[in-house]
């Protein structure tokens, strides 16, 4: 395979809590119709709703690739049940801690996310969340704020934000090229 071939991924970033149905839905029925890959979490909110979106397209051309990470938030092992959540193609399980110590030290599963992408895309969410946003910025990778602008209030200030799906195919066809 050429460097001509590579198919474009996407990075999904957002809520693991909140799934933002009404972003997250559109959203991965669009970059599977773009025919990209999909990159987010392996677990619920925005990570599941925006596989499951991907996974609705009836002509699937890409994969859903999850970051899992081997501990939760507490430190505990995740669950099978839970981690990856059903629409997940490949699940990559990581060593890296589920969450950044701070923005300065980022050895999480974060910094995998964010250098795996080639673009993405970051729903309303919390400190990991904005911490993604923060390290799309100092990695220099496209990156587009999708949601509420409420939402966004503690996030990178130098970030393009919408609330309006075309603008995120128009994001993808700047960035990306053309649709398959």
């Amino acid at each position: 395979m050429s460097d001509n071939d590579h198919k474009p991924v996407v990075g999904v970033m957002g809520s693991h809590e909140e799934s933002w149905t009404e972003f997250a839905l559109p959203l991965g029925l669009l970059i599977a119709e773009y025919g990209y890959h999909l990159l987010t979490g392996c677990g619920g909110g925005v990570m599941s709703e925006v596989a499951k979106g991907y996974s609705q397209y009836p002509d699937e051309r890409g994969v859903i690739l999850g970051i899992k990470p081997v501990a939760d938030y507490k430190k505990e092992v995740n669950s099978r049940s839970e981690f990856p959540n059903p629409y997940i193609d490949i699940p990559i399980v990581t060593h890296l801690e589920q969450k950044a110590k701070n923005d300065s030290m980022p050895y999480s599963r974060n910094l995998v996310n964010i250098m795996t992408s080639d673009v993405l895309v970051v729903l309303p969410g919390s400190h990991g969340t904005q911490n993604e946003a923060s390290l799309g910025l100092l990695y220099e990778k496209p990156l587009v704020l999708f949601g509420p602008e409420e939402a966004f209030d503690r996030f990178p200030e130098d970030t393009t934000f919408t609330d309006d799906i075309k603008e995120v195919a128009g994001f993808f066809t700047q960035k990306l090229g053309r649709k398959e």
